[in-house]
């Protein structure tokens, strides 16, 4: 590994969230390049297997209303409980040996960060219609 692959990976990390949204929109990570380095940290089954423990998590959250929440953003649960087949989906595929496109994981990614979305209690939008883009992008 090289100083420039290291600083790509550093400044990948720290602008994530901006990478992020490029990529969920279909920015095409050029090799060599911040965009290139944040489709692989997103790629990788750890942070592939994160995202599953994320989802799965919000699925037991949704059904067990003793479930203690810490630091987390409670889920909304009617929205999750709708979502529930396409979240099943969602985390077979992540948890899957096959490759993965960093369009769809930017936008799972997108989804469990955005605390204000419709993963969350607090949110809006259409959590199931999300996922299965999400999914279909993958």
């Amino acid at each position: 590994m090289t100083i420039h692959d290291l600083w790509l990976r550093w400044t990948a990390s720290l602008r994530a969230s901006r990478l992020d949204a490029q990529l969920a929109v279909g920015a095409a990570p050029t090799p060599g390049t911040a965009l290139a380095a944040r489709a692989t940290q997103l790629t990788a089954r750890r942070k592939r297997e994160a995202l599953a423990r994320a989802l799965c998590d919000a699925v037991r959250d949704a059904h067990d209303r003793t479930a203690l929440r810490g630091l987390r953003f409670p889920v909304d649960r009617a929205n999750v409980a709708a979502a529930q087949p396409v979240i099943e989906d969602v985390v077979a595929r992540l948890r899957a040996p096959h490759r993965v496109e960093a369009r769809g994981v930017a936008r799972v990614n997108r989804i469990v960060a955005d605390g204000t979305g419709p993963l969350y209690r607090s949110g809006r939008g259409d959590l199931a219609g999300r996922l299965g883009a999400a999914h279909a992008a993958m």
